[in-house]
């Protein structure tokens, strides 16, 4: 499945880090498949496109993946890669939500405007846990395509509420 987003196809897209190194919270653990107190790498980006902030990431990546994570300069996938461990598959859930006021502040938009929130699980190709993430992205900047490759007998699955 590809996925892009139409702030990616507008132009460049650079990102704002804070970037740090904590003990895993309880969530991380069962998402990530870690032991309690094991560490991860969190990562907080504002991602701009032309200038304007287009969405916000919140990631986390278990520390023996990516154990400097304040070193990391460019992409992180890209460091990932350099290290030895790429990113194979990924499963990403979107919902529509609204902003909240924090969220709203940093995207520059009004409070409560429409966005879609995302959950990304990433793994390497044995299906080892290398990235969980969740992002609001500006519903005003955003357009995403989807294409299905279902030939290699991969599943798509609908979920109504």
């Amino acid at each position: 499945m590809a996925l892009r987003t139409a702030a990616l196809a507008a132009g460049e897209i650079r990102s704002l880090a804070l970037r740090g190194f904590l003990p895993a919270l309880l969530f991380h653990t069962v998402v990530l498949g870690l032991s309690p107190g094991a560490t991860v790498s969190r990562l907080s980006r504002l991602r701009t496109a032309n200038g304007a902030p287009v969405a916000l990431e919140q990631a986390a990546i278990p520390t023996r993946f990516l154990p400097e994570p304040a070193a990391v300069t460019g992409s992180v996938r890209e460091e990932l890669r350099r290290r030895g461990f790429s990113p194979f598959r990924a499963l990403q859930r979107l919902t529509a939500v609204r902003l909240t006021a924090e969220q709203a502040a940093q995207l520059c938009v009004p409070e409560g405007v429409a966005a879609l929130s995302g959950e990304r699980r990433i793994m390497l190709e044995d299906g080892t846990p290398l990235e969980f993430a969740r992002s609001q992205y500006r519903g005003d900047a955003h357009d995403f395509i989807v294409e299905l490759n279902l030939a290699g007998g991969g599943r798509l699955a609908e979920v109504h509420r």
